[in-house]
């Protein structure tokens, strides 16, 4: 069996070898003067955003954490979002897979349950995944009607298609979601229940559906009752995805002064979420920066090869600096991302078949 430490080898080597492909694509020389002509101020701003966005998230999900009852202390949350953050980074989408490690990290500085805190971990996740479906259905709207002439062209119709279905689905699940949370509907229980019909590991897959669904009723008891806490930590969220919206804009601005209007931002959002979410290798070395080209040549923003190929490079030297910090905190907890995950839920198990429901669950 392939050990998760040889998997990540793996992952940073092909990564390497692709980042290598694309800087001799656009040319060494032509990208290394872009890099020296972008200035100390706009790569440091972009490091500033990366540790922005860690505290954004470190304060809604304290918020959400003190209205479920399970108080933090704010440095131990602010470490382990960044966990999180780098454990995203590794995984094959940028938005899930760090969750775990994040759990096992506060956990283990704090001493509270694993179920308790995956609870507040899974609300967090919830209104980030509402807040963005909502933001980049309306980004994806916004550049479907500013670009019409170019993506609905014959040669470009695809373009176009893909960007109606984005934002159809994008604010199609952002309702799903918020319907689910206020109806108290467990998708993950019954996905786990299908899983437990295989007939394999049965006992652990009947443990499993109890534990999820503990959950998802903490979840979604805290979204009915705590609005309080629910909407401020949803603009947090919002906070952050603008934020990152922005910051192509800044990057630019900063480097070369160009300027950047808002369809345009909207285009290079949504091109970056999109591709981001399938990621085949860490920062989604290669395919964004396919994305990307193909994007702002059919486009016509005037963003050279080069300087685009500095903006991505900058991305990914503070992702690295994102990892090695991640990894280095996670190792200190006992929860490196080399190591065999820990749980995810208390290790005490003996009431669970005696667990008596007081909120009614539908599952799918």
């Amino acid at each position: 069996m392939i050990t998760r430490a040889t998997k990540l080898a793996i992952s940073a080597i092909a990564s390497v070898v692709l980042l290598a492909g694309v800087i001799w694509y656009v040319g060494f020389d032509e990208t290394l003067n872009a890099v020296l002509e972008t200035g100390l101020l706009a790569f440091l701003l972009i490091g500033f955003v990366v540790a922005l966005l860690a505290v954004l998230q470190a304060l809604a999900w304290s918020i959400l954490a003190r209205a479920a009852g399970c108080r933090m202390p704010m440095s131990v949350l602010i470490k382990a979002t960044v966990v999180g953050q780098a454990g995203n980074i590794l995984t094959p989408s940028t938005y899930l897979g760090g969750e775990p490690v994040k759990v096992i990290y506060a956990g283990r500085k704090t001493g509270l349950g694993y179920q308790k805190i995956a609870g507040t971990v899974l609300l967090g996740k919830c209104l980030e995944a509402l807040s963005f479906l909502l933001f980049l259905g309306i980004v994806a709207i916004a550049a479907a009607i500013a670009f019409r002439d170019v993506l609905f062209q014959p040669a470009n119709l695809a373009l176009g298609i893909t960007e109606v279905v984005v934002a159809t689905v994008a604010l199609s699940l952002s309702i799903v979601l918020w319907v689910s949370l206020w109806r108290t509907w467990a998708p993950l229980t019954g996905l786990v229940r299908l899983l437990s019909k295989t007939k394999l590991f049965p006992h652990f897959f009947r443990n499993l559906r109890i534990r999820t669904l503990r959950v998802e009723r903490q979840v979604s008891q805290v979204f009915r009752e705590e609005g309080s806490a629910v909407v401020p930590a949803f603009c947090m969220y919002m906070l952050g995805h603008i934020v990152i919206f922005l910051k192509p804009l800044a990057f630019f601005y900063l480097g070369w002064r160009i300027g950047l209007n808002v369809a345009e931002l909207s285009l290079i959002f949504m091109t970056c979420q999109v591709l981001l979410a399938v990621q085949l290798t860490p920062s989604g070395v290669g395919t964004l920066d396919a994305g990307m080209f193909g994007i702002l040549a059919v486009a016509g923003i005037a963003i050279s090869q080069p300087r685009c190929a500095a903006f991505l490079l900058c991305l990914r030297f503070w992702d690295a600096v994102h990892v090695a910090v991640g990894a280095i905190l996670a190792a200190r907890a006992g929860a490196g991302f080399f190591s065999p995950r820990g749980p995810l839920v208390d290790d005490d198990t003996s009431h669970l078949s005696e667990m008596k429901e007081t909120t009614p669950i539908r599952e799918p």
